[in-house]
């Protein structure tokens, strides 16, 4: 029996399966690692991560997928969107 780990969210910069983090909420963008929110955080205009986080550009939180009724499965190297009822191929940009 294959048994998969479930993740709330893909991170933007590694591709990585992600249950907490930084999330840029306007743009979507998820980060595992502080450094890639603070390359993030600079690249749309910000001085540092502090910046942004004073600007409410940004909040470190966590998710449970499954809570949510949608998680992410990696499977021999491709993303899949999963429910209680689906799985569906994602694209790995």
């Amino acid at each position: 029996m294959e048994t998969t780990e479930k993740f709330a969210r893909i991170c933007s910069a590694t591709n990585e399966g992600m249950n907490e983090g930084f999330l840029f909420e306007e743009s979507l963008m998820y980060f595992i690692e502080k450094h890639d929110a603070e390359r993030y955080a600079i690249e749309i205009g910000y001085a540092d991560l502090d910046e942004a986080y004073d600007d409410d550009a940004y909040c470190y939180t966590e998710w449970d997928g499954e809570d949510e009724g949608e998680w992410y499965e990696k499977h021999d190297g491709q993303w899949y969107e999963c429910t209680n009822d689906s799985k569906i191929v994602i694209n790995n940009n």
